[in-house]
């Protein structure tokens, strides 16, 4: 498992050994195919916004160790 992480985009979670192909590069005139923005993205994580919430809620209290908190988010209905 370890071995496969390390092969992925740490930002896009996709395969190096694909997203970096010079024949992937949208710059590259001649390549069979390139990575574009999805239409009707970027789309917002309500979960992930909520535990940013945290995170900024909590640095403003200026905890000695933020990376160390463990922030927890649920769904809450309102009716």
């Amino acid at each position: 498992m370890e071995e496969y992480e390390a092969g992925l985009c740490k930002q896009c979670g996709q395969p190096l050994e694909e997203t970096t192909k010079p024949e992937h590069d949208f710059n590259n005139p001649l390549a069979p195919a390139f990575y574009e923005p999805v239409p009707g993205t970027p789309v917002q994580c309500h979960c992930c916004a909520a535990l940013q919430r945290s995170e900024r809620d909590a640095n403003a209290q200026n905890p000695q160790f933020p990376g160390a908190l463990i922030h927890g988010v649920r769904l809450v209905r309102r009716w």
